[in-house]
């Protein structure tokens, strides 16, 4: 028996006093919601409703249980609906790593954008140009620039840079052209 479902019965036959009107406001059978109660008092080892062919009445105990019950229902409802804006709001705190020139022209600005639309979160961005071992330093996410050594993290291609060789001229003049980098 799961019991807060029967708690949830208890209490929608408790208040709608009947076990058919409760039956067609949660969509089961009269017979499953007899069950479910019959279970529930079972395992608690006491009556909570009087029954008879007109009215479903609270005993004593099944008055206190109500009060309780309810009380229980609603926070397990309010602890649910607090895991579910958790998982739709990010919280917390938020460790960056990325190198130094990319991080301040490009991971900056985002992490700042970020922080705007989710106010929660503390961020930390890392700027270096070593690479920092996510897990002893307990780094979240990391930007590389580069191929990546295989590893037990995830990765995944957020873009593509170009690489090109710039030189002064008077360097060129005094060392001529490369032909490798």
């Amino acid at each position: 028996m799961d019991r807060l479902e029967a708690m949830h019965v208890f209490v929608t036959v408790a208040d709608l006093r009947g076990f058919a009107p409760a039956a067609r406001k949660l969509r089961l059978s009269p017979s499953a919601v007899t069950r479910l109660i019959a279970a529930l008092e079972e395992h608690l080892g006491a009556r909570l409703l009087q029954r008879t062919t007109r009215q479903v009445t609270l005993t004593d105990v099944g008055t206190r249980y109500l009060e309780r019950a309810r009380q229980i229902l609603a926070d397990v409802e309010e602890a649910d609906g607090s895991a579910r804006e958790e998982r739709n709001r990010p919280s917390g705190r938020l460790v960056v790593s990325a190198p130094v020139g990319f991080g301040r022209l490009h991971v900056g600005p985002l992490m700042t954008a970020y922080l705007k639309r989710y106010p929660e979160v503390a961020c930390e961005l890392r700027l270096s140009d070593n690479l920092v071992n996510l897990v002893e330093d307990a780094v979240d996410a990391a930007v590389r620039i580069g191929h990546l050594a295989d590893s037990s993290l995830v990765a995944r291609q957020v873009g593509e840079m170009r690489r090109i060789v710039v030189a002064a001229p008077g360097y060129l003049k005094r060392h001529g052209e490369p032909k490798t980098p």
